[in-house]
């Protein structure tokens, strides 16, 4: 099965990310729309990396995090809590 690399590392950091964002920022929602809608904005913002065998995920997880991937990841994760802060869609 194809999988986008970069969708499993937003997925996976994207609750940790909004959590600590919304203690330090109390009036950040993060009810399921608007978590959708960082996460989309947030994949947008980042370029695809699909994958197909688990080998090609773990070689491009060594390669994102070499490059500062995860970063990347966390920084498209907050522009994306910013917007849907100041445009809410619900």
């Amino acid at each position: 099965m194809i999988k986008n690399y970069i969708e499993l590392a937003v997925e996976e950091m994207l609750d940790d990310v909004l959590t600590s964002y919304a203690k330090k920022n109390p009036d950040t929602c993060i009810c399921p729309r608007c978590r959708l809608d960082v996460m989309a904005i947030a994949l947008n913002a980042l370029p695809t990396r699909y994958v197909v065998t688990d080998e090609g995920g773990i070689y491009t997880k060594v390669a994102m995090e070499q490059v500062g991937g995860r970063a990347q990841v966390i920084a498209a994760i907050l522009n994306g809590i910013q917007i849907v802060k100041k445009n809410p869609r619900h």
